[in-house]
């Protein structure tokens, strides 16, 4: 049976650890690389619920100690994720144009759009949990959304934009407001290399948004297009705030 064999780790979070593994394959002396994500048998419904939403290789084992291992094979994100290309322009002190940060956030609503029209909601979409995969030949990266583990289906989504505390409902400064914590715009981030709600004490942000007392920190030196494409991204009531589809036709993502 073909083994895998990992070489070290890519990450880790609460439900488990992110491994870079590496499979040869003698005969055609070649290896395979993929990432994959491990946690306890006993601890994996997490990870167990995003293998089903994900059609990846998901297998079990037993790691060296005897204990019962749940592996989620992935692909892997050579360029590693959009959080690591933010922080990276950023030391190097050359910021994304707006048409990269256009063509970027054209192919994560397109992947958000196929995500909902599955009937699933993703719930933390943040640079951490957007993967890019280098291109081979420069350029434009290709990105992919990763990390369904918190996903909701369409219909649990009434309470997470309800305020209902939810034990599931994704890391804090990127959920929408009707959500009662941070929201936070990833495109924003992208051609700035700032977060949105920079200023604001984490303390008092959830319930100073909710009352209308902040408001996020759109770009100052960004063109009038990329600065309505924001607002409408951010506008609080989720009833009339724009839609992936609305968004793609959006001059800002259309120029790009």
């Amino acid at each position: 049976m073909d083994q895998w064999k990992k070489i070290h780790v890519l990450g880790a979070g609460s439900q488990g650890k992110v491994y870079y593994d590496v499979k040869i394959d003698p005969s055609l002396l070649c290896a395979s690389v993929a990432a994959v994500k491990c946690a306890d048998n006993n601890r994996s419904s997490s990870l167990q619920k995003e293998a089903k939403i994900l059609t990846t290789l998901k297998d079990i084992s037993i790691d060296n100690d005897n204990i019962p291992i749940y592996n989620l094979f992935l692909e892997y994100a050579s360029g590693g994720s959009l959080h690591d290309l933010i922080n990276n322009s950023k030391r190097r002190m050359i910021k994304m144009s707006e048409l990269e940060v256009g063509f970027y956030t054209y192919q994560l609503l397109k992947g958000i759009q196929h995500v909902h029209k599955k009937g699933w909601v993703h719930c933390d979409i943040k640079p951490a949990n957007i993967l890019v995969f280098n291109n081979e030949h420069g350029g434009i990266h290709k990105l992919k959304l990763a990390d369904f583990g918190l996903s909701l289906k369409v219909d649990d989504r009434k309470a997470y934009m309800s305020g209902i505390p939810l034990s599931n409902r994704g890391t804090m400064l990127y959920a929408p407001p009707e959500s009662l914590i941070y929201g936070r715009c990833a495109v924003a981030e992208m051609m700035t290399g700032d977060r949105i709600w920079i200023h604001c004490d984490t303390e008092d942000l959830q319930e100073n948004i909710m009352n209308d007392e902040v408001n996020p920190e759109i770009p100052s030196n960004v063109s009038e297009v990329a600065r309505d494409f924001f607002c409408k991204c951010l506008i609080k009531d989720p009833v009339t705030r724009w839609m992936s589809d609305q968004l793609l036709e959006h001059p800002f993502i259309q120029q790009a």
